[in-house]
């Protein structure tokens, strides 16, 4: 492996010559030895002779990349795919000037630091120091040579996400993550990191999202000419955002509040610094701060750009109905359409069990992919059988589907459990409805200390408790079950959600 990139110790030069010899014996597996030497213009006999156990030299890697369009970085450390044929093909170009990195880097390695005592000392030291600077000159090189690729990457990457084409965004992801072993430029590199973060949001990994947008921010504060810009803003609002869909509610607001503590005075004009506030207002709610973070979105939320309005209206419609400010008959008519806004919508009406508007809300917004309920998502199906017009194995269907799409975040499922436990309850099946009552209750026990469900989802599972374990039950872990419910709608009724005085 090449030990400038991995910080692995030096492989001998033995072990490092016969490691490139083998991936030769890969290519010639697929033609033949004479292909070889023609597309090198080497003697037969002289690629034998390689492929054996005569040294490599330089100059015959370099023919072969360039001969073959075989990937550099495969050839020298074995990572990656044998042939960059979706990359530019003066890629290639780059292959003499590794080959020369690496022979640098060789020399450095054989110098032992007991020479520096000895009677040449000084020779050593010359000879160190050339070969560094003959290794950033290379580097240097690379970086130039890589930067174009790389560029390109990156926007074909930016395309096909903004296309949702995940398998095309995956192959370029994967070569551009080769590329960028060889490009320092730290501009290309955040943007790199910025738009796997934008692939992992997209496609399902938020815990891997969550780990990029954190190292963006913490490069972004660790640089030595750090302005107060709104790039930078941005990458902490991107920061927020990505804790925010982890959960991570506690984080994501010290965040937040540190943020609007420092841009206060720089960037209260800024467009993106009201959807900073409304963050805060949204995570103070998520957090149990309804009033204030009530009154906060309330007021932020009609100077957000359209499409702010949109993301935020699902929080501020949830919020007013859980309050109980606003009756489910005319939540709909606030904010605009979105399907967060219809997802809240329809989670309130199942928590309410209010059959007639359920299936108003079903109506309205099933099939909707832009403002509504995608067909076949979980709340879609959720609100289909709540609307009788399906069964609750077709919601079970629809959790297992987007297992297998995403990986769904632990306090999802434990939302799922809940929902399902709800849906056999009404169907009458007492028994099924306790397993997942358990599994609900089991994977809510579980959850990490620092991860926050939704409120939603926890006070559904509690009114379940109330519904399955009657005030008429005499078992002792009945009793207790259903004073944690109590408990639980007592304390957020006293925190301002008016909408549980039903539960008290």
């Amino acid at each position: 492996m090449n030990t400038a990139t991995t910080g692995e110790a030096p492989v001998s030069t033995h072990v490092y010559d016969e490691q490139i010899r083998e991936r030769m014996r890969q290519l010639v597996k697929t033609r033949s030895q004479s292909d070889l030497a023609r597309k090198t213009n080497t003697l037969v006999s002289t690629v034998n002779r390689y492929l054996k156990s005569t040294k490599i030299p330089a100059e015959f890697c370099t023919a072969v990349i360039n001969g073959l369009g075989v990937n550099p970085a495969w050839l020298m450390t074995g990572e990656g795919t044998p042939y960059l044929a979706d990359v530019s093909a003066g890629t290639s170009e780059m292959a003499s000037n590794l080959l020369e990195l690496v022979e640098a880097m060789n020399q450095v390695a054989k110098m032992k630091l007991g020479a520096l005592t000895g009677q040449h000392h000084l020779k050593v030291l010359r000879e160190l120091n050339d070969a560094l600077e003959r290794y950033e000159s290379l580097r240097a090189v690379l970086n130039r040579r890589t930067r174009t690729v790389f560029r390109e990457l990156l926007d074909g990457l930016k395309k096909a996400l903004q296309e949702l084409d995940q398998q095309r965004a995956a192959d370029i992801r994967k070569a551009a993550q080769q590329v960028s072993r060889l490009c320092d430029d730290p501009q290309l590199t955040v943007e790199f990191d910025n738009l796997q973060e934008f692939y992992e949001q997209i496609f399902g990994d938020q815990v891997r999202a969550l780990e990029l947008s954190r190292k963006v921010f913490v490069k972004s504060l660790g640089a030595a000419d750090v302005t107060m810009d709104k790039e930078h803003m941005a990458l902490a609002i991107n920061l927020v955002v990505s804790l925010h869909k982890a959960d991570r509610c506690r984080e994501a607001r010290r965040i937040c509040r540190a943020t609007l503590a420092l841009y206060e005075d720089v960037g209260a004009d800024w467009g993106r610094f009201g959807q900073l506030r409304a963050l805060n207002a949204v995570l103070d709610i998520e957090l149990g701060n309804l009033r204030e973070g009530l009154r906060s979105l309330h007021d932020t939320y009609p100077n957000l750009p359209e499409a702010l309005q949109r993301a935020f209206s699902g929080k501020l419609v949830e919020t007013m109905l859980l309050s109980g400010l606003a009756p489910l008959t005319y939540a709909g008519a606030i904010g605009l359409d979105s399907t967060s806004k219809a997802t809240a919508l329809v989670r309130f009406a199942g928590l309410v069990e209010d059959a007639e508007a359920i299936r108003t809300l079903w109506q309205k917004y099933h099939g909707d992919e832009k403002h509504g309920l995608a067909e076949d998502s979980i709340f879609e199906v959720y609100a289909r059988v709540l609307a009788g017009k399906d069964t609750v194995a077709a919601f079970e269907k629809a959790v297992a589907a987007e297992r297998g799409r995403i990986a769904v975040r632990p306090t999802q499922e434990f939302a799922y459990a809940a929902c399902a436990c709800q849906l056999h309850r009404l169907k009458g099946d007492e028994k099924a409805a306790r397993r997942h009552f358990d599994d609900a209750a089991q994977r809510l026990a579980a959850l990490d200390p620092q991860v926050s469900p939704q409120m939603l989802a926890l006070s559904l599972h509690w009114a379940n408790a109330l519904k399955l374990f009657a005030g008429t039950a005499k078992a002792k872990d009945a009793k207790e079950i259903r004073d944690r419910a109590g408990a639980f709608f007592k304390e957020s009724f006293d925190k301002g959600y008016g909408a549980f005085a039903r539960y008290l």
